[in-house]
């Protein structure tokens, strides 16, 4: 029979020195393109040293509880993280590191296996952030043009 740790009895395990890599599928579309919900699984390491920038890191969230996204580090400064899914409009807020539990190192799509590389993943996550700003700001301007074409004192 196989049995399912939860992310934290996993954590808890980690800290007591049971090191083990955890395979979760991922849920939720914060981290698209990279990951993609219901398809993707993820394996995840225990946090060894600081996290650095371009890592994926899966953290327990110090704002909401029992929630365990796995984002990208944009910046750290020793005692905090910036986390910033790559398919959000912001960054969350700073997460202390002691909330940080582990770092993604491998994504499995299907029969491929993708090895993570942190510094291309931050230069493709800013073309990306770049890339949604323009893609929100087209939307923003059809939405605009299609309320002026609908208004009924035009006609």
């Amino acid at each position: 029979m196989i049995q399912y740790l939860s992310v934290p009895e996993w954590h808890r395990l980690a800290q007591e020195g049971v090191v083990l890599p955890m395979r979760i599928q991922v849920s939720g579309n914060s981290m698209y393109p990279l990951l993609r919900s219901q398809r993707d699984y993820v394996t995840i390491c225990p946090l060894e040293g600081l996290p650095q920038p371009g890592d994926i890191i899966l953290f327990a969230d110090p704002y909401r509880d029992a929630r365990y996204p796995l984002h990208r580090v944009w910046r750290t400064d020793g005692e905090t993280v910036l986390p910033w899914g790559d398919n959000c409009a912001a960054p969350d807020g700073p997460v202390p590191l002691s909330k940080v539990w582990g770092k993604a190192v491998l994504v499995e799509r299907g029969k491929r296996r993708i090895e993570l590389d942190p510094r291309k993943g931050l230069r493709l996550a800013k073309v990306w952030h770049v890339a949604g700003r323009f893609w929100r700001f087209g939307l923003r301007i059809k939405r605009k043009i299609g309320q002026i074409m609908n208004n009924p004192r035009r006609r």
